[in-house]
């Protein structure tokens, strides 16, 4: 289903017949034929968690944008062209190869759909009829829809707007803040610095409702923990560096288990109930495997890299400069990684990795950032002991070898930023992490893209390459609004600098 801003409340009461119907069908009331309209907190909690906490596929297209993906080379052209526009930055994403409609470009119907989502819990949740309810139980359901939100928000204005820079935040576009549910056919684009104070207000209204909830969910609900990450990735985004570091320490005090000890459990899922380090899980990780129909079980090949017509061979994978960066006595490698018929593809939406969901909030984050926040402020033995204490749960051996000098600043930071790309890889930040360092971590991305055709199966004869480049502070790493969108509300501003890449033959 795509979801638009405009029409938000005409599609309200199909989306609540739609869900509930087919999550929940056995408590609901028909109001008429056509809407079911939420009464309880049962049928309020269920609406939240599975349109807002299962349906998470738009995070995973991000990927083909960064240097961590690559393609297989030799795979026949037709399966490899639905994603060569996003794969070469091109203007227009939304058409492949080939010239055809691809829905790519589909995150910003997505998360608006959370951003309705949440805010109709926090108009409506004062309607709840349960006469029984506590307080405790509606104050977790109001937190954890202001983090959907503020979660929403966050991905919309890292997607669709420049990266924060303080000094021109109040005058860039960002994207439009919507706190309701009603009506509107045109709206316009909100400032960075508006969205992010949004976010923030969001943050803390769920941060506060936590504490005065007494509830206790399973790591599919975001909590307090989780909200405490996400503020301080949003300060990592801003470079409010001092606020990163508080609000990570904070919560790492709240988390005395510490970090998980992937070096000694090496036959376990990283992700699973017995891992201290796990904060909050989301995203159904079944819908993105390819279906293994002969065996009943998912391939190991995530479904939008697969090569089509096969269950095997994968059209695109880890990029080698990605791979090459691991140690061998980094276990990481062997856990974050699989074999897809030559070529490697990532093993973190896999239950190889996973026996939860496919996106998680894990406490790594917070060590990475406070480590990022303190080399930026020149303190960097305080950084380098984060990563000894990350590292030493990820390394088979001694790990202080590999860590720069602790003199050289720059060193210092590059290490993290890169131990943060190996930790964290297709978890969603790489896109964002390369949009927000630009000012001191330029790198030009290159990305080839070969042509290649036969008569049967999947692969063939490389006949031509091209090689297209995403340069350091390319206005490409913002996306253009999607069509349908600007169509609907022509007099929206768009952003309107990105330029066409050109491939080079090699």
């Amino acid at each position: 289903m795509r979801l638009h801003i405009t029409p938000l409340s005409r599609l309200l009461p199909l989306l609540l017949t739609v869900l509930l119907l087919s999550a929940c069908s056995d408590f609901l009331k028909e109001e008429d034929k056509d809407k079911v309209i939420p009464r309880t907190m049962d049928q309020f909690e269920s609406m939240l968690h599975q349109e807002g906490f299962c349906d998470v596929s738009w995070f995973y297209t991000s990927e083909f944008m960064t240097d961590d993906v690559s393609e297989n080379a030799s795979v026949i052209t037709t399966s490899k062209n639905n994603y060569k526009s996003m794969y070469t930055w091109q203007y227009d994403i939304e058409r492949t190869g080939e010239g055809d409609y691809a829905d790519l470009n589909n995150m910003w119907g997505k998360l608006y759909n959370d951003v309705l989502v949440a805010n109709y819990i926090l108009e409506r949740s004062s309607d709840i009829v349960d006469a029984d309810i506590m307080q405790s139980r509606k104050n977790s359901l109001e937190a954890e829809a202001h983090f959907l939100r503020a979660r929403a928000y966050f991905e919309l204005i890292n997607t669709y707007a420049p990266a924060y820079d303080a000094s021109t935040a109040a005058a860039t576009l960002g994207v439009p803040l919507r706190e309701g549910t009603g009506i509107t056919n045109r709206y316009q684009r909100n400032t960075v610095a508006e969205v992010y104070a949004q976010i923030e207000q969001d943050l803390a209204d769920a941060i506060a409702l936590f504490d005065q909830s007494t509830e206790q969910k399973s790591l599919w609900h975001p909590n307090k923990k989780a909200a405490l990450l996400l503020l301080s990735r949003m300060y990592l985004y801003k470079s409010e560096w001092q606020k990163v570091v508080d609000t990570t320490t904070d919560l790492i005090r709240l988390c005395p288990q510490g970090l998980y000890a992937m070096n000694r459990n090496l036959t376990s899922a990283v992700v699973r109930g017995a891992n201290p380090e796990v904060l909050h899980t989301w995203g159904v990780i079944a819908g993105a495997l390819v279906d293994n129909e002969m065996e009943g079980v998912p391939s190991d090949i995530p479904k939008i890299y697969r090569a089509d017509g096969s269950l095997s061979t994968a059209a695109y994978g880890v990029s080698d400069e990605l791979l090459n960066m691991y140690s061998e006595d980094d276990v990481r490698l062997m856990l974050y990684f699989k074999n897809a018929a030559g070529i490697q593809v990532t093993a973190k939406w896999h239950p190889q990795y996973t026996t939860m969901g496919s996106y998680t909030y894990r406490l790594a984050e917070a060590y990475l950032s406070r480590a990022e926040a303190n080399a930026a402020m020149g303190k960097t033995q305080e950084a380098l002991d984060d990563m000894t204490t990350l590292l030493s749960k990820r390394i088979d051996g001694d790990c202080t070898a590999m860590l720069p000098a602790v003199s050289d600043q720059m060193a210092v930071r590059r290490f993290v930023l890169d131990q943060r790309r190996m930790e964290l890889c297709f978890e969603g930040h790489r896109w964002f992490d390369l949009r927000r360092t630009q000012s001191w971590y330029q790198k030009d991305i290159e990305h080839v893209f070969s042509y290649s055709s036969s008569t049967s199966g999947t692969t063939g004869t490389i006949t031509e390459s091209e090689a297209y480049t995403l340069p350091s502070g390319s206005p490409n790493y913002t996306l253009e609004l999607p069509l349908a969108e600007t169509t609907v509300n022509p007099n929206i501003e768009v952003y309107g600098k990105r330029e066409q890449i050109k491939g080079i033959k090699r």
